[in-house]
């Protein structure tokens, strides 16, 4: 009998032990560090000038020689050392590398955090990495696949770094988390500028991170730096493509285009109307939400390309389709609905919607006979069309009006 088949391979990542030896090491960490540095204002300055007086061929023997204080001085005490030449520079990060420690990975990569332009930070994170491929970080194995051509990448570690959370295909979040991320560090900010400059166009990345946590993020930034972030957004798509949560998020912020195009001129012209024309959509929505079966929305979603407006009122829901030369009245309850030429309609039915007499009549079936007129003129401008109800077949007879409306047959 085969033994093999009762046995199975495991591997094991104490997460929580390491999470809990994480915190201890911190708690005292910092008080280490605080002596450290304490005793480095009367050490460091010598050691410095051996650093600098020691050859390349001599480091690795100096590094040995040196005493683990000596050596975390070097990380602990002002490390990159502004003052100090690019050779004095990666003199101490091969003697950080010769006596490399967690320790030292886990304080320099916080140092980056802080410092991301710094090539000297840079270059000892890439030692530190050929060393223990960043073992002190515990990342995730989806991000450790991509971690070797971050360290690598031809434009720095923090743009590597931005290639690594896209492919590595995880939460922002959970990517964050991992690499961890210091909240409100330099690092985090250029992260998530890149990523979002770079994902927002992708679908699958939104998806990914849900719409919530993308409008929590896209708050924290100001007016500028959103327009540019949602130019990216809207110019890769068109409405049929939006998400609610971050439009919505986008004409609180901006106004509705079609009441302040103003603060929308951030976007080309056909973006612009792809935003119109989901607000049209969305008022489309709202008329019919009652519908059982959506024949009606689904009617008219089918013509919003040639719509340039919708306009709704609230009690009782009534909506004003406008076409160019045109304009539809439909009822949130199902009925006829009515059509008057543009020019009539808003010199006659419109400016009842504000009359006294709509506001203060509390007849529901009053306010919607206010726009059910059957004149075909009124003071010599032509008003009624027809009107068409939505019993039988009712799509065929408005697909036969529509066609000869929108070619201006009257």
């Amino acid at each position: 009998m085969e033994i093999n088949q009762f046995f199975y391979d495991f591997s094991f990542k104490p997460r929580l032990l390491v999470e809990e030896r994480d915190k201890l090491e911190k708690k005292f960490k910092n008080r280490e560090a605080a002596i450290i540095k304490h005793r480095g204002k009367l050490i460091l300055p010598r050691l410095l000038e051996v650093i600098r007086s020691t050859d390349f061929d001599h480091l690795t023997e100096l590094a040995q020689n040196l005493k683990k204080m000596e050596v975390l001085m070097l990380i602990y005490n002002d490390y990159p050392f502004p003052e100090e030449s690019p050779e004095t520079l990666a003199k101490i990060n091969r003697i950080l590398t010769a006596r490399y420690s967690a320790v030292v990975g886990k304080t320099a990569w916080n140092i980056f955090q802080h410092q991301v332009d710094s090539s000297a930070v840079q270059d000892l994170l890439s030692l530190i990495y050929e060393v223990d491929s960043f073992g002190f970080l515990m990342l995730d194995e989806k991000l450790q696949a991509y971690m070797e051509s971050a360290i690598n990448h031809n434009n720095g570690l923090a743009e590597g770094l931005v290639y690594a959370v896209l492919m590595a295909g995880i939460k922002l979040d959970n990517a964050f988390h991992s690499l961890r991320i210091e909240k409100e560090s330099n690092l985090e900010s250029l992260l998530m500028d890149d990523v979002l400059k770079k994902a927002l166009s992708s679908d699958e990345f939104i998806k990914r991170e849900g719409t919530t946590f993308i409008v929590r993020v896209l708050n924290n930034y100001s007016m500028d730096e959103y327009k540019q972030l949602m130019r990216i957004y809207f110019e890769n798509r068109d409405y049929t493509q939006f998400h609610t949560t971050i439009v919505q998020q986008a004409v609180e912020r901006l106004r509705d285009p079609r009441e302040r195009l103003t603060d929308w001129q951030f976007l080309n012209e056909g973006s612009i109307r792809q935003v119109q024309r989901w607000l049209i959509q969305r008022k489309l929505q709202i008329i019919f939400e009652k519908d059982q079966d959506n024949k009606r929305l689904n009617y008219w979603k089918r013509f919003i390309d040639y719509m340039s407006d919708v306009e709704l009122i609230q009690d009782p829901m009534i909506a004003f389709i406008y076409f160019e030369e045109f304009v539809i009245v439909e009822y949130g309850n199902i009925g006829a609905a009515y059509f008057y030429h543009r020019e009539g309609f808003d010199r006659f039915i419109h400016p009842m919607s504000r009359s006294k007499a709509f506001i203060n009549s509390r007849s529901q079936q009053n306010r919607e006979g206010m726009f059910k007129v059957p004149y075909s003129y009124e003071q010599g401008i032509p008003l009624f069309i027809r009107k068409l109800d939505h019993r039988g077949g009712w799509q065929s007879r408005f697909d036969d009006s529509m066609r000869e409306y929108l070619n201006g047959e009257f």
